[in-house]
């Protein structure tokens, strides 16, 4: 019964078959068939091919590979020995079949050489000829990258490290868990164990990392070499932004107004308190090699500039909720961290990042730091216009001018700025800053969320645990790698990532311009002219008056309470509440108790009503005859019916058995249309009261005497809600027995059918919508919600003004998208294309003073790279 059967049926032979495969198997030999000697058997470990070696003939071992792992059968076993026991000598230097004259023994036969198939110690000679090259490019000829240019005792393969290499950026292994791999694949027994080469595998990789950059980079192609490297010029661009001379139409400056926006950069700014550094080593012994060439700032300038400006600039007292960004700045432990986490600057809407773009924090993200990062990635940015979403913008935009005139020439900053809030942090925030810093109500924004780098964050924290314990340049150099492996992950989706975008913004752009145009006519025209004049103020000038704030005072406790009260009272005259007790009113917390006395009350409504429907009863007999003998087939069934459930049969209902006079049809049509109204508009009323009440309970109540109240007042007016939904669909359902024999039309698109997810209030979405897709309930986008001229209930007016304004907002901004989204797909072919061009440019102009070798490498890897973007041009044209 084990689980397994199920997969394999014949597991024990299964098993039986795996163990047979450690024995010789069909390769049954005994002799040499050239000289009929007992040749010895070996076999591989790596690819378990079985090879005859004979010295008497030499019958020689098919060797695969001079790195695989071998083992000669002895006996009646296999036993583990090695290709440099048996006499394999690997010659640099030489093509193969040409021996080396004058062939240099490498460190007394002992080079230790690390592969994917693990960690070897071969035998290996180097060329002595008299035009040989020097032992590091020997090895390199090879493949095998030395661990030092002097005498080198140790390598590793390309394979190994180009292996390594993704592995650690996509899954984040450190380089003790890879080698300690290759070092337990090599010997798991620790009966052999391969000599440690660790630290000499840390060297290998931090060269190899450096000289891909390089390589990647077109350094290599360039006349100064990697010593005339600029900053952030190792830095992959995100094809998407906007740079010009790369992916700019020639008159982008001149661009009309309409049109100008779409040049905007939209950057975003947050710090990281997980990718710490404790206080190991130094800069002077642990130099970074890409300093300030990719995406970390140069380090002696932004120490420099922490050291002069550190005291000069003061953080402001926040005027905003507390966040974690102002917090932190007595991080946890920060004594004994050299770094406290870092602060980036990166592209949100493409979540890429920027060169020049990361610093190191020493404790929470202090504006000097933020300034200097930010500003040095802006360096390099030629646009005119930046939108920057900072989760403290707020507080970062107070001073923000006037700390860029105390740095002085330090700083050259004069883009036009416009700073928010990303959508996800902007709830913890001040009902000031919803308003001020929101992504959702700013013109020209698109559908931007400004959260690209936390979503980055998730990625690049696996880093964190390896280069914690890191000198300072190791951990620069990793995470500069991680960062452009990141990039290019981006880059390499772009097609898919941008398709899925515009066909969810085409889609939803057509949804939203639908739902503003269905509550826009359901405004009075002067008044929506008004609100969109306002707004079109606002969007221009963020100085006038913001028609998205709320200016109507809150209700307080005592006046719900009041307007429940009178709500009740209006009730009790027209004999509507039957729960009613003279010493207690409804609205406060019912306890238990009088169950007689309201049980007589119950009755003695009961017999009331039953001699109003007598009466009305005989007199509905002239009107509709034969109604007293539908009734009485209705009532037969039951033997006693109370009044609450006497059959009316109003004319919506009779007519289904009987004929009844057009005119009481069109009566009942008439009111039963006034009623569903009626009962929306209060509805309407006890939706906004009822929202009122949860605002006022989750903000001001707290205690067990006061949350009771209002828990109570809550059930209250949902009961009133409840009610007014029986009683719409009672209307709705009349009207629609009315409509086939009066032959009416046309009135659902007004009175429409009352789903439970319609019932909600003006600003609440159905569930899982966010603010971008939030749609209102129709039952706010009736005609006559907002009476032309009507100022006696301010607070609806205002609740309306803000739900217009913000439906707008949302229509124009899936609008904006739409568009954003073509021109981005724009630029990304254009800048493939670019570049492109740029390596054909060095392909042509590789100089004519190099060997034919070199010229040839490198015309053949600019080539390469110049087909990589072509071909990506043509798949994003292809995708989109």
């Amino acid at each position: 019964d084990h689980p397994l059967r199920e997969w394999i049926p014949d597991i024990d032979a299964w098993l039986a078959e795996m163990i047979r495969l450690e024995g010789r198997g069909e390769f049954r030999a005994d002799c040499c068939p050239k000289c009929h000697a007992n040749p010895a058997i070996y076999r591989c470990q790596d690819c378990q091919d079985l090879e005859l070696y004979c010295k008497g003939c030499s019958l020689e071992l098919h060797r695969r590979s001079p790195l695989h792992r071998i083992s000669a059968w002895v006996t009646n076993r296999f036993k583990h020995t090695s290709l440099k026991s048996m006499g394999l000598r690997i010659q640099l230097g030489h093509t193969v079949g040409n021996p080396c004259v004058n062939p240099i023994s490498g460190f007394i036969d002992g080079f230790v050489l690390i592969d994917l198939t693990g960690i070897h110690i071969i035998n290996i000679d180097f060329c002595g000829c008299e035009q040989a090259l020097s032992c590091p490019l020997q090895l390199l000829r090879a493949r095998i990258f030395p661990a030092t240019s002097v005498e080198p005792r140790t390598g590793a393969t390309f394979r190994v490290l180009e292996h390594f290499h993704i592995e650690s950026t996509q899954a984040a292994t450190s380089a003790q868990a890879f080698y300690n791999t290759l070092a337990r694949r090599t010997d798991n027994t620790g009966l052999d164990s391969p000599q440690d080469r660790y630290s000499a595998f840390l060297r290998i990789m931090r060269k190899w990392r450096y000289l891909k950059f390089l390589k990647r980079g077109g350094r290599g192609h360039e006349p100064g070499g990697a010593a005339a490297t600029g900053p952030g010029e190792l830095a992959l661009l995100c094809p998407a932004c906007p740079h010009p001379g790369k992916n700019l139409p020639l008159d982008w400056e001149n661009a009309p107004p309409w049109k100008k926006w779409l040049y905007r950069l939209f950057i975003g700014i947050d710090g990281n308190f997980r990718l710490k550094r404790r206080k190991v080593s130094s800069t002077s012994v642990d130099p970074c090699l890409t300093n300030g060439q990719a995406y970390f700032v140069e380090d002696e300038g932004y120490k420099s500039h922490i050291k002069t400006f550190g005291t000069r600039v003061k953080e402001e007292k926040n005027t905003c909720n507390n966040h974690d960004a102002a917090t932190l700045a007595n991080v946890k432990g920060y004594k004994s961290l050299s770094t406290s986490g870092v602060v980036a600057v990166q592209c949100t809407r493409h979540e890429m990042h920027r060169p020049c773009s990361v610093g190191d924090l020493q404790r929470g993200e202090r504006y000097v730091n933020v300034d200097y990062v930010y500003f040095t990635s802006m360096k390099a940015a030629a646009v005119k216009s930046v939108i920057v979403s900072y989760d403290i913008a707020c507080q970062w935009s107070r001073k923000f001018w006037n700390r860029v005139k105390a740095y002085g020439p330090t700083i050259d900053y004069d883009k036009e700025t416009t700073f928010l809030i990303p959508k996800f942090h902007l709830p913890a925030h001040q009902s000031s800053c919803q308003d001020d810093y929101s992504f959702n109500l700013t013109k020209k924004v698109a559908k931007t969320d400004g959260e690209g780098l936390e979503r980055g964050w998730a990625i690049t924290n696996d880093f964190g645990p390896s280069t914690k314990e890191m000198g300072p340049g190791a951990r620069h150099d990793t995470l500069n790698d991680g960062f452009g492996a990141y990039n290019w992950r981006k880059i390499a989706r772009l097609p898919i990532t941008l398709l899925t975008k515009a066909k969810r913004a085409a889609e939803s752009r057509y949804k939203h311009a639908a739902e503003f145009q269905e509550f826009n006519a359901a405004i009075p025209a002067a008044q929506s002219a008004q609100w969109a004049s306002d707004l079109d103020k606002w969007e221009h000038d963020p100085s006038c008056p913001n028609p998205f704030t709320v200016k109507t005072a809150p209700m307080t406790q005592a006046a719900i309470h009041l307007k429940l009260a009178q709500e009740e009272a209006t009730e009790i005259e027209q004999g509507r509440l039957v729960a009613w007790h003279g010493n207690l009113s409804p609205s406060s917390l019912i306890v238990t108790g009088l169950e007689i006395e309201e049980q007589h009350k119950v009755i003695e409504r009961r017999n009331v009503l039953q001699r109003k429907i007598e009466i009305w009863a005989d007199i509905q007999k002239v009107y509709i005859s034969g109604v007293d003998i539908i009734r009485s087939l209705l009532m037969a069934s039951s033997s006693t019916v109370y009044a609450e459930s006497y059959p009316l049969l109003l004319p919506s209902e009779a007519c289904a058995f009987i004929g009844c006079n057009l005119v009481l049809l069109d009566y009942e049509w008439q009111l039963r249309e006034g009623q569903a109204h009626g009962a929306l508009d209060s509805l309407r009323r006890h939706l906004r009261l009822r929202t009122y009440l949860c605002k006022f309970k989750g903000q001001f109540v707290s205690g067990q005497r006061p949350t009771t109240w209002a828990r109570s007042a809550i059930n209250n007016v949902q009961q009133k809600v409840d009610a007014d939904m029986a009683r719409y669909r009672a209307a709705h359902s009349s009207l629609i027995s009315l409509s086939r024999h009066l032959n009416k039309s046309g009135w659902q698109t007004v009175l429409r059918p009352l789903e439970d997810d319609d019932v909600r209030g003006i600003s609440d979405g159905q569930i899982f919508e966010t603010e971008s897709h939030r749609t209102i309930s129709w039952i706010w986008k009736t005609p006559g919600i907002s009476p032309d001229g009507d100022d006696s209930d301010p607070a609806l007016h205002e609740a309306l003004r803000i739900e217009w304004c913000k439906s707008r907002a949302r229509a124009d901004r899936w609008s904006e998208e739409c568009e954003l989204l073509q021109e981005e797909m724009r630029r990304v072919t254009q800048l493939h294309k670019w570049t492109a061009a740029q390596w054909i440019q060095r392909a042509a102009a590789v100089p004519p003073t190099l060997t034919p070798d070199y010229a040839e490498g490198q015309t053949a890897y600019a080539m390469r790279q110049a087909d990589i973007r072509t071909e990506m041009s043509e798949l994003c044209t292809r995708t989109w």
